[in-house]
Order: C-alpha cells, then structure tokens, then sequence
C-alpha cells in the first residue's frame, strides 16, 4: 500500500517534459492510471484506521464534521454582519465601520467611537448625501453605542441632533426631494423621533418623552394625509403597519404612565387604519379593552364599575370575532396569540364581576390554546389564574395585600419573641461614655 502511494506521489510530482513510453504506453496515460488508484489507496486507510479503532476513528470525524460546521457558521456570520451590511458603503468608510464594529464586540467603546466618527468624517469628505440610508444608519449607529453604555442623555442629544439636521436639509431640498422622496425620508426622520422618544423614557424623562410622541404622532398623521392624495400608481414609502405602529408606541407609554383614556383613544385609532381588519387589529382590540379594564372611574361618574368591565369585555369579545373571520394565508400566529390574550382578559373580568364558573371556563380555554400554539407564558398565566378561581371557591383565597400583612405580623412576632417583648436597644449618636455638657 505504500509503496503504490510513493509510485502515484512520483509520478504527480515529478512529470516528465518529454514523453517516453512505459510498457509501450504514453507516459501521460501511464502516471493518470497511478493517479486514479490514489484514491482507492486513501480510503483502504480510512477502512484500517477504523478497524483499528473504531471508537476514535468515529471520535475524530464527529469532530472534523463540527469543526467544519462552526468554520462555515462562524464564515457566515461575519458575511451577514461584516460584509453584506456595509457593501454600500465605500471602502474608506467601511474599513472604519468594520473596525468599530469589531472594538464594539471587545467591549472597547473609546476606540469604537473614534472609528465611527472617522467613518462620519470620511463619508463628509467622499460627500456622500447626508440624507441617504447609508449615512443617517451611521450616525444613528453611532449613537446606539450611548445606548448599550447606559449614557441615554448622551444618545438623545446625538439623535437631537441628527433629526433637526435632516429636518433643515429637507426643508432646504424640498423641490429636490418630490413627494416619495421627502415621504421616504420623513419616514427616517420619524422613526429616530420615536427612539429619541424610548431614550428619554430610560433616562426616566416622561415629561419630555410625551412631547417626542406627540411629535411623532402629529407628524405621522400629516404624513397620512400627504400620502392619501397620491394618485394609486404612485409608491406609498408608508405601510399601514408603520403608521399605525407610531399611534401603538405612544398609547403604550400612555398605558404604562395610567394615562387609560389616551391610551384608548390611540388604540381605536390605530385599529381603524386597518381595513380589512388584520391580525394585529386583534392585539388592538384586545389593548382597547385592557384599558378599559384598567381605568379608574373619576368621582361623579355616571359609569360604576360593573358597567365599566362589561364595556371592556365587548372589546375583548370583539377582537375574538375580528380574529374568527380572519383565513389563512392572512391569519398568522399573532391571531392566535390575540385569542389566547383575549380569552385570558375575558375570564378576569368574570373573576371581578363574581362569575367564578365563567372565568374558570375562559380561562381554561386560553390555556388549551396556548398550549395548541406553543405560547408558554401564556400557559402558566391561565394556570395560576384557574388555582386563584379555586381557592377563591374554596374559600381559602389570600390576596397579596392581605399575604403581605400576615408575613409582617408573622415577622413582628418572631422579633418579640427574640427579645422578649423589649423594644430594641438604641445608641445616642454621641456614643456611650458621653456626658451632656453643662
């Protein structure tokens, strides 16, 4: 076997300039025949090595085979991050981007930094248009680093900046620009407002995190009219999804600061840019009705509470129909997920209302659901919530206030206990061994 490996090596190695015959054959003929055997001759080693050992035989091809798959794994993760992200960009600005990109990963912000604004200050100098995806997705990049540092006042004032300078450029290029151009843009302009918007909540800034949404907003809905006066053969750069995403953004901040009956208001509204009725209408339904659910009825109102949770059960029964109607291929995994959420908001309002039954029933078809489709913590939510509907039944349900209240009185007498029912001994502030001065 060696010694037919040799043969086949010298006869690849060493080719003669001038043809001779061998056996009265070409020698080119000849040295493809050896050539041919090779081959053969590597797998008979790969059949000894494993009859030899077959356990590390089979141990080291495993491993070869996940070498060769993290190689191709690690090969394509940096094409999708590295490459194909960055190859509209010039080369002077990329290499830059790259390098910030690579110190970003090391966790060296100083020199990530410094790489992003040379890749700035190299697009500035290759006059690149300020305006394009390419340079604004810079800064902005730029100014997510402030984020993953936690410095979020730094960040808001970079995407503060950035907005009112593409906001002067479209102002100044507005004929340039048309409508699709200025809308495309705008679109831009919209979505840093609305990080800004995330920033300053954060940066615990709710006062001026409401102005930024309700910038956005505004802007969002003039956008809306612009673009409804297009004629049907023009581009809309705006989705339905996008626009309505800006009203959604803001009634959850609304939602999450108690402010219910904004919150509401900017659900309906996004709701009914929909049309037909969509899967994410469903999620809008739904939220409608949770505020409902959640607001607190003000002194003098007309409303009491039973007539409150009967209003927002309608929502939430109104989403469960608006998703029944819905076929493939337009109904996706967020209807089901809607009906899940839906079905778990109706059962506690039974549960507020007093219908014990009702709300058991509600909530063990959310969980059979949710365990249809694979939402797991939607599953566990249903599940507590049927224990809470049976203790409540049995008479032996405690709430977390009154849990609260019994683990301190507990807590209270185990301290007694300890020092006999003494106060706790204290110190002067001047320490033992000091005397009042006269």
């Amino acid at each position: 076997m060696n010694l037919a490996r040799s043969i086949a090596l010298a006869a690849r190695g060493y080719p003669s300039r001038n043809p001779q015959c061998v056996c009265g054959q070409p020698l080119i003929r000849t040295s493809r025949t050896q050539w041919t055997s090779f081959p053969q001759t590597t797998l008979q080693t790969y059949r000894e090595a494993y009859h030899d050992s077959p356990k590390q035989f089979i141990f080291v091809m495993v491993m070869g085979v996940i070498t060769l798959g993290l190689l191709a794994v690690g090969a394509q993760g940096a094409y999708y991050t590295l490459i194909k992200p960055l190859h509209n960009y010039p080369e002077d600005v990329a290499k830059f981007i790259r390098r910030a990109i690579f110190y970003e990963n090391k966790m060296d912000i100083k020199e990530c930094m410094k790489n992003y604004q040379r890749a700035i200050t190299a697009s500035e100098m290759l006059s690149m248009d300020p305006l394009s995806d390419e340079v604004t997705g810079l800064k902005i990049m730029y100014a997510g680093i402030a984020e993953k540092c936690h410095a979020f006042d730094k960040g808001v004032e970079w995407l503060e900046r950035l907005r009112f300078e593409m906001l002067t450029l479209m102002e100044e290029r507005r004929e340039e620009l048309g409508t699709i151009g200025w809308l495309k843009v705008m679109k831009r302009v919209i979505g840093i407002s609305v990080k800004i918007g995330d920033l300053q909540v954060l940066d615990k800034d709710d006062a001026n995190a409401e102005k930024t949404y309700e910038w956005s907003v505004k802007e969002a809905m003039r956008v809306m009219s612009i673009q409804t006066r297009l004629n049907e053969d023009e581009e809309r750069p705006w989705t339905v999804l996008e626009i309505a995403a800006i009203f959604e953004n803001m009634a959850s901040f609304y939602e999450r600061t108690n402010k219910f009956d904004y919150a509401t208001t900017l659900y309906i509204q996004a709701a009914n840019l929909f049309h037909p009725p969509s899967c994410h209408s469903v999620i809008l339904l739904n939220n409608v009705g949770a505020c409902n659910m959640q607001r607190r009825l003000p002194s003098g109102e007309p409303m009491d509470r039973e007539t409150q949770l009967e209003s927002a059960k309608k929502w939430m029964e109104k989403a469960l129909d608006v998703a029944s109607n819905i076929k493939p291929p337009a109904r996706t995994e967020e209807c089901d997920q809607g009906c899940v959420v839906a079905l778990h908001n109706i059962g506690e309002v039974e549960e507020q209302l007093g219908k014990m039954d009702e709300a058991m029933l509600k909530f063990q078809e959310a969980q059979s659901l949710a365990f249809a489709i694979g939402f797991a913590d939607a599953y566990q939510n249903a599940g507590v919530a049927q224990e809470r509907i049976k203790a409540k039944q049995a008479g032996t349900y405690e709430s977390p206030e009154d849990r609260k209240k019994r683990e301190k009185e507990e807590q209270r007498r185990i301290d007694e206990a300890r020092t006999g029912g003494l106060p706790p001994l204290t110190l002067s502030k001047a320490g033992p061994g000091s005397r009042k001065r006269e």
